[in-house]
């Protein structure tokens, strides 16, 4: 049996690592995200495309506001597991 210790350290990294690289693939396609978000606001700018801004800034300022404290919580309450994170992100994004 592992030590809880030892498993946090582990699945911190290997968390890391993954994150690390879904950021690493995200940021190739960052230029296409973009253009379509570009192409999006231009739309709705022009009146073309009816977006209501006000309702998904709304919507994500409830969500964070929930999850904030939630999540400051969390991280200082785990520290080696932060840690261990971090360390394997910084793997994961480096890795070829």
């Amino acid at each position: 049996m592992i030590p809880p210790m030892i498993f946090t350290l582990l699945a911190g990294g290997v968390a890391g690592y993954f994150a690390g690289n879904i950021a690493k693939r995200a940021s190739a396609r960052a230029l296409t995200i973009g253009i379509f978000a570009f192409i999006l606001i231009a739309l709705a700018y022009t009146g073309t495309l009816d977006i209501n801004f006000d309702a998904i800034t709304t919507n994500i300022s409830n969500v964070l506001g929930i999850i904030g404290p939630l999540g400051l919580t969390a991280l200082l309450s785990s520290v080696p597991f932060v840690a261990s994170f971090v360390a394997g992100l910084f793997i994961g994004y480096r890795r070829y």
